[in-house]
């Protein structure tokens, strides 16, 4: 029995697992396998090229059910000039996608001539967008089955500004996700059911941090996953998270323009103060752009700021500086040392040496030493420490049951 014999569904679903290319050659069989075919073939369309980006657009003008198959819409074409017959065929093509539930376009120039059009189907959007514009918000406002919203920077380093006077609310009754300015958090996230948020802020914001989450703390729902994009070590960032969204469950900031300095530092230890506001808190995510040579150096940096931000928190269980740190049964783990990841046996080492000179850590710490390096080698280690000698050299070596001891180098 051959392909085009099968049943519809059948077809169906083969089609869908198959290649491009594969599904091309099918489309040449006969107009069933054709139908079926074109369901997939334009089902996501990403268009990097402005020649195949206008075929696109003309053939889904003059097939319908080639229109009605588009799912998600991908553009990172970014043309700085085309004729107004090239939007005017984009805008007429994007009119037909009444089924489009994704769509991300990089230019702004593509963007401006969709901006009006209605996608009853539309949940996900990657858009720019002109915030300062009387109609920037048109888009949004026409579409409010929009669950997840991300406003896609024009230019690097390019900030929007903070005019009060240019927020235009709009309303998202679905909106769950949103990431962008916060002038634009401020224009869609009050009265939505918003779970997770990512503002993204510019230099000295002219409200403060107030305006920003308090159109955080505004949403329906509980905001879960707060997320800061900054550009500086402000603690008052901290102070404002501490007063106006005090419940939630993940805080994540990064600074991915900002090196490791004395403000750092600060912002760090006025996160000592901060915590005892967050009573929800499960995961803490601060990051910048420090690259560290030894990972055991970073390691013993932030041992103790974890365990403290730990005794604070009683809800942290995660906690993410320049590495990952995991609580388990009580205990502050670096986060790669059950992995299988390069770092994991350096993870291992200095968490093996730190137990065996650390004798104040809780009973515990030392139970876990016993398992990671073997009872036999932690007492090689503890008899060198407890006659004032170093740690003695040790390597790591994996059994075939996935766990782990240590072996000295004069080890036959």
């Amino acid at each position: 029995m051959s392909l085009s014999e099968l049943p519809t569904e059948l077809t169906r679903t083969i089609a869908g697992h198959l290649e491009l290319r594969d599904q091309l050659v099918l489309c040449r069989t006969n107009s069933r396998m054709q139908a079926i075919c074109v369901q997939w073939i334009y089902r996501i369309l990403i268009l990097d090229d402005l020649v195949q980006f206008i075929r696109c657009c003309e053939t889904i003008i003059g097939r319908p059910e080639a229109a009605l198959s588009v799912w998600e819409l991908k553009s990172h074409c970014l043309p700085s000039y085309a004729l107004k017959s090239f939007y005017t065929t984009l805008r007429s093509a994007t009119t037909k996608m009444e089924n489009l539930r994704v769509i991300t376009i990089d230019s702004l120039h593509l963007f401006r001539s969709i901006a009006d059009v209605v996608f009853p189907q539309l949940t996900d959007c990657n858009i720019p967008l002109l915030l300062d514009s009387a109609d920037s918000y048109s888009f949004l406002r026409r579409n409010p089955t929009i669950e997840s919203i991300v406003i896609i920077t024009i230019q690097s380093g390019q900030f929007i500004s903070n005019n009060i006077y240019h927020i235009q609310p709009v309303h998202m009754p679905k909106l769950r996700r949103f990431v962008g300015p916060e002038i634009a958090a401020c224009a869609v996230v009050p009265g939505s059911p918003l779970s997770t948020l990512t503002i993204l802020w510019g230099p000295r914001p002219a409200m403060g941090y107030s305006r920003g989450l308090t159109a955080a703390a505004s949403s329906t729902a509980d905001l879960c996953e707060l997320n800061h994009i900054i550009t500086s070590w402000d603690p008052v960032l901290l102070q404002a998270i501490a007063e106006y969204t005090p419940r939630i469950e993940c805080l994540n900031i990064q600074g991915f323009s900002l090196p490791g300095t004395p403000e750092k530092e600060d912002f760090l230890s006025a996160m000592d103060t901060t915590l005892r506001s967050l009573t929800c808190l499960a995961q803490l995510i601060v990051s910048d752009n420090t690259i560290f040579d030894r990972i055991a150096d970073v390691l013993e940096a932030e041992f103790n700021r974890v365990r403290r931000w730990g005794d604070i928190c009683p809800t942290l269980e995660r906690v993410c500086l320049s590495g990952p740190w995991a609580r388990w049964e009580g205990l502050w783990l670096p986060g790669k040392c059950c992995t299988n990841e390069p770092e994991s046996i350096e993870c291992l080492k200095w968490l093996i040496k730190k137990i065996v000179t650390s004798p104040e850590l809780p009973s515990l710490y030392r139970t876990l030493g016993n398992a990671f390096a073997g009872v036999v080698g932690m007492k090689v280690l503890e008899e060198a420490v407890k006659r004032g000698e170093a740690v003695p050299a040790f390597d790591i070596l994996r059994t075939e049951g996935g766990d782990t001891v240590i072996s000295f180098p004069s080890d036959p």
